[in-house]
């Protein structure tokens, strides 16, 4: 990243900071997560500058912290970029690679629609090549 846009980065991740907020509330959904993980979402992207807000289900305790951020800086980039992430996209990503999903609607228990949500999923979601198992099935035992 050249040093423009991370100066403009920085600028828009604080604009964001005191224009949005990040909620993080216990996951309630078992095919989210585990007992004792975090739902994350983020208020204010669209009432404020018509861009979807972000949400990521499933944070185990000790990365709600990194979750918010990577949230703020995904926002962050909605303005930098001056368009809205879609449904379908992926983006490489420090903390992973990324890949964007439609949210749900919630009948009336949260105040958005599917539409103006996006869910943030991993883009690696299985493993091709596992040690411990090429290990096993060779017969090796630790």
């Amino acid at each position: 990243m050249n040093e423009n846009l991370e100066k403009l980065m920085d600028e828009k991740i604080k604009e964001i900071r005191q224009t949005t907020s990040v909620i993080i509330t216990p996951e309630y959904e078992d095919k989210f997560g585990i007992k004792g993980t975090f739902y994350l979402y983020s208020t204010g992207m669209k009432d404020n500058y018509d861009k979807p807000d972000l949400e990521i289900r499933g944070v185990p305790g000790m990365f709600q912290h990194v979750a918010a951020g990577t949230i703020n800086e995904l926002n962050a980039y909605q303005l930098v970029a001056d368009r809205p992430l879609l449904a379908g996209e992926s983006m490489q990503h420090p903390n992973g690679d990324i890949k964007f999903e439609q949210g749900d609607d919630w009948e009336g228990a949260y105040e958005w629609k599917a539409e103006d949500m996006l869910r943030l999923t991993s883009f690696l979601t299985d493993v091709t090549h596992c040690e411990a198992c090429e290990c096993h099935d060779c017969g090796i035992t630790p």
